[in-house]
């Protein structure tokens, strides 16, 4: 019903970034909180909050996503990390432990941005198929393109060379040649988008306009029929100019791997991290018992319902942490 969609859409735009106004004036954190992000959505808020200080506001913030992480371990079973940059004020919030996560896909964004940084420099040259394979790879996640890409232009080396270019501090290359075995963290993540979106990363202006653009017309399903919704597409439909790169694996000592990671508002001014590991479980417990791991590399997991539990978990927690209630 068209009704309850704008319904929506104020109360996304009124809660993403001074849900301040309720808690700043409570102990707790509340259920109703005002509005949180400025700029977020294209509606306006549909009543205007009363002015909040910014540390107030940070607080308030903090709060919910503090509590949206611990909800998701003890609800969902899930070891999560939500990492927010306001890239206006520079203040950083992170929940869950910043422990160093497989990156899966996510290290496709380094990959491209090696290469177009080295385009920059006239150090290599790139023709029209890369320049396809780096918007594959992007916008629908294609593992084939990385592949190709990783092993022509110095595989290891190149996460090598983006750690050092962007000072990441718990980055690390893959222990087995691997791509997807990359390691990073919501930090290190939050610091490469915002050296990107800031100019600062020594990527000229056409390097930089191609990750974004890609970034920003990512597709709903990635190249293998994955649903590439979950987490801040999903729970932020109405977002301003949200760009996103997610990230997915199983099995990692027996746990899905999601990273929804991505940009939103007015002039890319938030940046968001979320990193979840989770347990591979099935409803069934006869299937629990006999069924092997949804192994990523071997089979098709775009009906497994672990998979779709564990995406769900994602767009959960960003619900908790900047739209819907706090349970």
């Amino acid at each position: 019903m068209s009704g309850s969609g704008g319904a929506r859409r104020r109360s996304i735009a009124s809660l993403l970034f001074a849900a301040a106004t309720a808690v700043a004036c409570s102990s707790s954190v509340s259920s109703d909180p005002g509005v949180l992000m400025a700029g977020v959505t294209d509606s306006e808020p549909a009543v205007e909050a009363a002015p909040v200080s910014e540390a107030a506001q940070i607080q308030a913030l903090t709060e919910r996503i503090v509590a949206a992480s611990a909800l998701a371990e003890s609800e969902r079973g899930a070891r999560v990390t939500i990492a927010l940059l306001d890239r206006e004020t520079g203040s950083r919030t992170v929940a869950g432990a910043d422990d160093p996560i497989e990156t899966a896909s996510v290290v496709k964004l380094f990959i491209a941005d090696d290469l177009l940084f080295r385009v920059g420099t006239g150090e290599i040259g790139l023709g029209e198929g890369e320049y396809d394979e780096i918007a594959a790879m992007l916008s629908r996640s294609d593992d084939s393109a990385a592949s190709d890409l990783w092993s022509r232009y110095g595989d290891t080396a190149i996460v090598d060379r983006v750690v050092e270019r962007h000072g990441l501090t718990a980055t690390s290359p893959p222990y087995d040649g691997n791509w997807w075995n990359t390691v990073t963290t919501a930090s290190d993540l939050l610091t490469w988008y915002d050296s990107v979106l800031g100019g600062t990363s020594g990527l000229d202006e056409r390097g930089t306009a191609t990750i974004v653009g890609h970034l920003l017309d990512f597709e709903p399903l990635g190249a293998d029929g994955y649903d590439q919704r979950f987490g801040l597409p999903d729970a932020l439909p109405d977002a301003i100019e949200l760009g996103v790169k997610q990230g997915w694996m199983c099995c990692v000592d027996g746990s899905w791997i999601h990273l929804s990671t991505g940009f939103f508002g007015d002039g890319h001014r938030y940046v968001v991290a979320v990193l979840s590991r989770e347990q591979v479980h099935y409803d069934d417990p006869a299937r629990n018992e006999w069924a092997p791991w949804p192994d990523t590399a071997l089979v098709d997991v775009t009906g497994d319902a672990s998979a779709e539990h564990a995406r769900e978990t994602v767009t959960e927690v960003v619900r908790d942490a900047f739209v819907g209630p706090v349970h």
